[in-house]
């Protein structure tokens, strides 16, 4: 997990834990607990089974759904992050003084359901209230805080982070004081709960130092979060601290050490020690990336986007209504070796811009029914599908290490009585290559911005987001 995540988890997880301190959370205990019963340490024992993952479940629910809002109403970026901040800090503030908690839920739940159904099944669903966090008294601002941070982020995988360990904070009381609630060591528990008020002030305070910890984290993250590095540029590559990119007016440019430099020809490349741009639509130059000196020409008529390493070239062609994805060996760049056909399609279908990491090339796939990024070894041959859906479009993939950069695009939720067709909602995602999922968002279009080709860099994400002001390329912290 990111810091960020890891400070939300600590947040929510000490914010989870306060709610013990409700009328709720000492029901909950003599509820499950075995009050004297020893024959029912087993009904006890799966009550605690079922109260725990229901817990978990709530919070899921209620931090995992407003960080859905979130990414459907707004995109992430330093104002995000300031907002979010913003609200920690308040929180933070409001928790240390011992503020009464306003607004405040005056619910507690309902008692007939543990009368009405079996044990297991009401802890069950007790545990699922009590995650939600807002069915029931509310014993911390971290509650009403982590709700308008999971909204100002719109990350929905930082929302199921918030929402997990806020759940697992609301199960530890009960499901390790009702076992034992008839001992002596549960019946000390409960009186120091009850007896006590200096411990629920000692845990706000914690809360409040918790959200403090998030507030600096988001605030740092403000300062690596997204920047425009090329106000009117496009088509970014990175490689060592240096970028090249595409001009406004389709000329090429490499900004290295300090210094912006003048490229031949458009579409720019990094890879290795060399720098590729295509030249008059039938050509691929090769030159130096340290000198900008010219190294090799190689035939690629029609090529529409390029890709280089140390050995190979990859190169994207469109001849009438057929994409067609190329590449060629270059050990020896004067004499390239010879023309590899690695895919083809025909319109409506297309190929996206490949992005080579060493001999491995990477390149999206879209078709009408179907979307895709596939991975080919062009040592080897063999490929495979990295990633794959029916429901969202997958494009412009960028590989470095055993990390992927992609454009996710869906559409948002259907608004009531819709006219006009859903809004498209497009995030910058990376994940780790060989793990299950589609990895976690880094960056988001705002309004009237659409993204489209990345850049991977070792610290840095890039992307070209377009908008009615002309493209511009955009990085953030990865």
């Amino acid at each position: 997990m990111s810091p960020l995540e890891l400070s939300l988890a600590a947040a929510a997880l000490l914010v989870g834990l306060t709610g013990a301190w409700s009328p709720c959370g000492f029901s909950m205990v003599e509820t499950i607990g075995l009050a004297g019963d020893d024959g029912r340490r087993w009904t006890t024992i799966a009550a605690c089974a079922a109260f725990a993952p229901g817990a978990i479940v709530g919070g899921v629910l209620t931090f995992g759904l407003l960080s859905v809002l979130g990414d459907a109403t707004h995109g992430a970026g330093r104002l995000a992050y300031l907002l979010a901040a913003g609200i920690a800090v308040a929180a933070a503030a409001a928790e240390a003084r011992g503020q009464r908690i306003a607004p405040q839920i005056r619910r507690q739940l309902p008692e007939a359901w543990r009368w009405r159904m079996p044990l297991p099944v009401a802890a069950g669903l007790y545990g699922i209230l009590l995650g939600l966090g807002f069915t029931t008294f509310v014993l911390s601002f971290g509650v009403w805080a982590l709700a308008g941070i999971s909204v100002a982020l719109g990350d929905p995988t930082a929302g199921v982070v918030v929402g997990v360990a806020f759940g697992i904070g609301r199960a530890l009381p009960v499901v390790a004081v009702a076992p034992v609630v008839d001992r002596r060591f549960g019946v000390r528990c409960v009186e120091l709960m009850a007896e006590r008020p200096a411990i629920y002030r000692v845990i706000r305070l914690s809360d409040a130092a918790a959200l403090g910890l998030v507030a600096i984290v988001l605030a740092t993250a403000t300062a690596t979060a997204a920047r425009t590095e090329v106000p009117n540029g496009a088509d970014p590559s990175a490689l060592d601290g240096a970028l090249a990119f595409q001009r406004a007016d389709r000329g090429a440019a490499l900004r290295s050490g300090g210094r912006v430099y003048q490229l031949p020809g458009r579409d720019p490349a990094l890879g290795g020690p060399f720098l590729a741009v295509i030249s008059g639509g039938d050509r691929i130059d090769i030159l130096s990336r340290f000198t900008r000196q010219p190294i090799a020409s190689i035939g690629a008529p029609n090529a529409q986007a390029v890709a280089i390493s140390r050995d190979w070239l990859a190169y994207l062609a469109v001849e009438g209504r057929r994409y067609l994805l190329r590449a060629r060996r270059i050990e020896h760049p004067a004499s390239p070796g010879p023309v590899k056909g690695i895919a083809s399609v025909s319109l409506p279908a297309q190929l996206g811009h490949p992005s080579l990491d060493g001999g491995s090339l990477f390149y999206a796939v879209s078709k009408p029914r179907r979307n895709s990024i596939k991975r080919r070894s062009l040592r080897s041959g063999k490929g495979g599908t990295v990633l794959r859906s029916r429901a969202v479009a997958l494009l412009n993939p960028s590989a470095l290490g055993d990390h992927l950069l992609y454009v996710r695009v869906s559409r948002g939720p259907e608004p009531p009585l819709a006219i006009h067709p859903r809004p498209l909602r497009q995030s910058l995602m990376i994940k780790r290559l060989g793990r299950p999922g589609q990895g976690h968002k880094v960056y988001s279009r705002g309004r009237r911005r659409d993204l489209w080709t990345t850049a991977l860099a070792a610290r840095r994400a890039f992307v070209t987001v377009l908008g009615h002001r002309g493209p511009k390329v955009v990085s953030t912290d990865r």
